[in-house]
């Protein structure tokens, strides 16, 4: 328990509870808490444990998708452009 100043400048008490678990299909979570946790709103902060970032190859594999879902860039040849147009 923390104690902590409320809105209207009255001290309140925060209570905290930290639990560990896995995070699996569906992504769903359920938080048991013990019995003397206070009833009423709280505020929930669900923080990932670093996870390892994928192979430099599977990262590369994306970003060639990614490059080859894009529209062709538009094309001007020089020929066609007056010298100082280009150098304005």
């Amino acid at each position: 328990m923390l104690p902590r100043l409320g809105d209207r400048g009255t001290l309140s008490v925060m209570h905290a509870h930290r639990i560990h678990v896995t995070i699996g299909e569906p992504r769903e979570l359920r938080l048991p808490l013990p019995h003397d946790f206070p009833r009423g709103e709280a505020e929930v902060i669900v923080l990932a444990s670093r996870h390892e970032a994928p192979p430099g190859e599977i990262r590369v594999q994306h970003l060639d998708a990614w490059l080859a879902s894009l529209p062709p860039a538009p094309t001007v040849p020089l020929r066609s452009m007056d010298r100082e147009e280009i150098y304005r």
